[in-house]
């Protein structure tokens, strides 16, 4: 029998995060065709405010010895070979492409302009890895080491003047764009993989193009 020492460590931990414990047919089948790397782990977190459910996943990925972390939302629909792409970009902190739901439409990446907030990046080279100053946790890859280096709370929902009356409204923002924000002040960087376009899906997709229904591939 093989020392502990001998056996290879776990790779990747997913975690898929639901505010509504449903999903898509279309969510749902693409969850099926996803690709897993070898020894990874997957869990499912609900029932608890997204920056807690994400800083929850962050501590067991670093509890459960994982290499990676991947977050998922429900409402997001990846092809299926994302997160070996993600892996093979080897950053730090690396997303897909996924448009908002709201009108009007953008990649949910953007520019932090100091005085004045996030500005959407909207032009760039389709297929590129585009450097990005905050992007979205819907599809995104973090490595371990960030983790460590990064205290708790990883993510923390900053957007009620109540709790944060300190903030200035440009610097109020959701739980994602304050991770993002805190990985940037350690010296990380972040990056989209535009080359892997995700559908970000309830009952109507979210693209370039505005929103049309939702339909099974």
């Amino acid at each position: 029998m093989p020392g502990a020492w001998e056996y290879p460590k776990p790779n990747v931990l997913v975690v898929v995060l639901s505010g509504r414990e449903l999903v898509t047919t279309a969510w749902a089948e693409s969850w099926r065709t996803l690709m897993f790397p070898d020894r990874s782990n997957r869990t499912f977190l609900y029932g608890m405010p997204f920056d807690h459910a994400r800083s929850t996943g962050c501590k067991r990925t670093l509890e459960t010895g994982h290499e990676y972390l991947f977050f998922l939302d429900d409402d997001v629909i990846l092809p299926p070979d994302t997160i070996h792409r993600l892996i093979a970009r080897n950053k730090d902190i690396v997303g897909g492409l996924y448009y908002r739901r709201q009108l009007p439409p953008a990649p949910v990446m953007m520019r932090d302009v100091e005085g004045k907030g996030g500005e959407w990046i909207t032009e760039y080279q389709p297929g590129s890895l585009v450097e990005a100053d905050l992007i979205g946790s819907g599809c995104m890859l973090v490595k371990r080491k960030v983790l460590e280096i990064m205290p708790p709370p990883w993510f923390e929902w900053k957007c009620d003047p109540f709790r944060w009356p300190e903030l200035k409204p440009y610097d109020r923002c959701s739980e994602d764009y304050d991770f993002c924000r805190k990985a940037r002040a350690l010296g990380f960087k972040l990056y989209v993989d535009t080359s892997i376009q995700c559908a970000h899906a309830g009952l109507s997709v979210a693209s370039a193009q505005g929103f049309t229904p939702l339909q099974l591939p």
